[in-house]
């Protein structure tokens, strides 16, 4: 099971593409992110990944309405994140049509509140982990926590969480290319990984794909997308199974 992810990230009703997420460098792709949205499914896509950085920052949902209007149009399933702090907004945006719900900052800073969402949530979660160096950023990447990412992990494994969104902040939105390495905490553990971060060709995606057996189901594409660096077209081959 892998799967591609075309991302559409929002900013102002917008959609856009930020550099190692700095809200003050942004590129505008689309003054709607519907287009984009619509585009990637034309074009093939099977899952669509879309974040509220706005939420993201402010730590509620912000974008709902750039959101909704993609969840009411595509046909094909949409994660989404970004500010989803409390399970009343993560239900709210299932209720909408969200196939799953991405969480990071609560989820990361509260073990108690972390094992109620996977109970409640249960595949429809996805915990987001981005990390800048060895250390998580969490509250729209503002702010890092102390704690080592072994030990999150375990957290996270013991919670009863079924997949992570894991980015390497660092490389965000720069096309220099997959690191050749997602952390060796993250692998074999029973988490489904989907990667993020810098992903920029063809055989980027090939690697992760190579660790599918340890646990990497997927992996998020951006910049190279919207600059036309690979079409999407042309790396779904690499997809297998259904990964829903």
């Amino acid at each position: 099971m892998f799967r591609i992810y075309p991302a559409v990230d929002i900013k102002g009703g917008r959609c856009v593409r930020l550099v190692r997420g700095d809200m003050e460098k942004e590129r505008v792709f689309s003054d709607r992110p519907l287009e984009m949205a619509v585009r990637w499914q034309e074009e093939g896509a099977s899952f669509i990944h879309v974040v509220d950085l706005d939420g993201a920052v402010q730590g509620h949902p912000v974008n709902l309405e750039s959101i909704r209007e993609i969840l009411r149009r595509v046909r094909i399933p949409v994660q989404v994140g970004g500010g989803v702090r409390t399970l009343d907004d993560a239900r709210r945006l299932l209720d909408m049509g969200a196939a799953r719900v991405i969480m990071g900052t609560r989820a990361l800073a509260d073990p108690a509140f972390l094992r109620r969402a996977a109970e409640d949530l249960g595949e429809m979660l996805v915990v987001s982990l981005d990390m800048r160096g060895k250390r998580a950023a969490v509250g729209g990447w503002t702010r890092e926590l102390e704690r080592p990412l072994e030990e999150l992990v375990e957290e996270l494994a013991s919670g009863g969480v079924t997949r992570v969104l894991y980015t390497d902040i660092l490389r965000d939105g720069t096309l220099e290319g997959y690191a050749g390495h997602v952390p060796r905490e993250l692998l074999g553990r029973g988490l489904g990984v989907i990667v993020a971060g810098g992903i920029s060709t063809r055989q980027d995606i090939q690697r992760l794909k190579e660790l599918s057996s340890l646990g990497v189901e997927g992996a998020v594409v951006g910049r190279a997308l919207y600059e036309g660096r690979v079409s999407l077209p042309e790396i779904l081959d690499l997809e297998e199974g259904d990964g829903r």
